[in-house]
């Protein structure tokens, strides 16, 4: 047996952890550029909807990616319609109507199990089987055009990361920060969720920690993006590589199962936490509909989407299938708040 054959799941799942590590050595050797610097490799076991897999995290220049092993035949695109779902997840009695799902209804009815059935199909890429290869592929996509630089507190101003980076764009990013000066005013004050301006720096709020995910920004369009990537040696996943990174072949319409969350009861937000939660890789996918991400191709994948209250309409992006109605432009200039993007190194043949 060769080392790519080894390094497909039915037989990579197999080995002892010490096969494993000598196996991951060879990637690390043979396909990560000498120029990036590897660190915290470690073997971790994650799982997903009954699906596990042993395998390997590490760092590339302090970015997170994660191995996932190959896979011969696999299985990808959907064409089972709304199965195995339940009814209630298509029922429109709280739909909150927008011009989108107006044309939905106007194209396909929208009222029977049949037309359901037709619009989960041409809402999702069809059904194939196809060859994976082995990959090593980053565990959080990032915002087209940005370079991660660091943290910064939105309380505190205290910034981790790249210092010298930052103190170009420290002056930018705190005007949008400042709390207003009088009482009344600042009663009602949120930190803006997003700051962005083209060609400096982009920086994402996360709530729960007031922090911000600072990156500076560049414009680019796809071929750009690649171009750059390429020079790294990284590749973008296309639309097959995709879909195997989110669902692992699991043949469920969503990486996570069938439960879709409609309401706000213990057991529906237990749904909302398997929904957020990394893959049966230890890849993480968006749990919202906030940003497309794209692939190699002009297809693109998960969607910019208004809930609308009909479980199925609002969690369709989040399909592993899902394509979306948009096509990316070829020269379309791809802004960090509309499109994310996730390096990739493509194991296609050892020396």
């Amino acid at each position: 047996m060769n080392t790519l054959e080894a390094l497909e799941w039915s037989n990579w799942k197999n080995y002892s952890s010490k096969t494993k590590r000598d196996l991951f050595s060879q990637v690390l050797l043979y396909f990560v550029s000498p120029l990036r610097r590897v660190s915290n490799i470690t073997l971790s076991q994650f799982e997903l909807a009954g699906v596990k897999c042993e395998t390997f995290e590490v760092n590339l220049d302090d970015e997170p990616f994660v191995f996932l092993p190959g896979k011969k035949g696999a299985i990808l695109g959907w064409d089972s319609g709304t199965q195995p779902l339940p009814a209630f997840y298509w029922d429109k009695k709280n739909l909150l109507m927008n011009q989108r799902v107006e044309d939905y209804i106007k194209n396909y009815g929208l009222e029977t199990t049949e037309e359901w059935d037709t619009f989960v199909n041409e809402s999702t890429s069809s059904l194939r089987q196809v060859d994976i290869p082995p990959m090593l592929v980053q565990k959080y996509p990032i915002p087209t055009g940005c370079k991660y630089i660091g943290r910064l507190h939105a309380v505190t101003g205290e910034f981790v990361g790249s210092v010298e980076a930052y103190a170009i764009i420290e002056k930018d990013i705190l005007s949008y920060l400042q709390a207003p000066q009088t009482f009344e005013a600042s009663l009602n004050f949120e930190f803006p969720g997003e700051i962005f301006q083209e060609n400096q720096f982009y920086a994402v709020l996360n709530p729960e920690e007031e922090t911000y995910t600072v990156y500076t920004h560049q414009v680019c369009t796809q071929e750009e993006l690649k171009k750059e990537l390429q020079s790294q040696v990284y590749e973008l996943l296309d639309e097959d590589q995709w879909e195997y990174a989110v669902g692992a072949t699991t043949r469920r319409l969503f990486r996570w199962g069938n439960e879709l969350v409609e309401d706000h009861s213990f057991w529906q937000n237990q749904t909302h936490r398997l929904v957020s939660k990394p893959n049966m890789f230890g890849l993480s996918f968006a749990g919202n509909n906030l940003r497309y991400e794209i692939t190699s191709g002009n297809q693109l994948k998960q969607d910019k989407w208004t809930n609308c209250h009909v479980p199925l309409l609002d969690y369709l992006p989040l399909s592993s299938y899902y394509r979306a109605r948009k096509i990316l432009a070829k020269q379309e200039v791809l802004s960090p708040k509309d499109y994310l993007y996730r390096k990739a190194i493509i194991i296609d043949q050892l020396t």
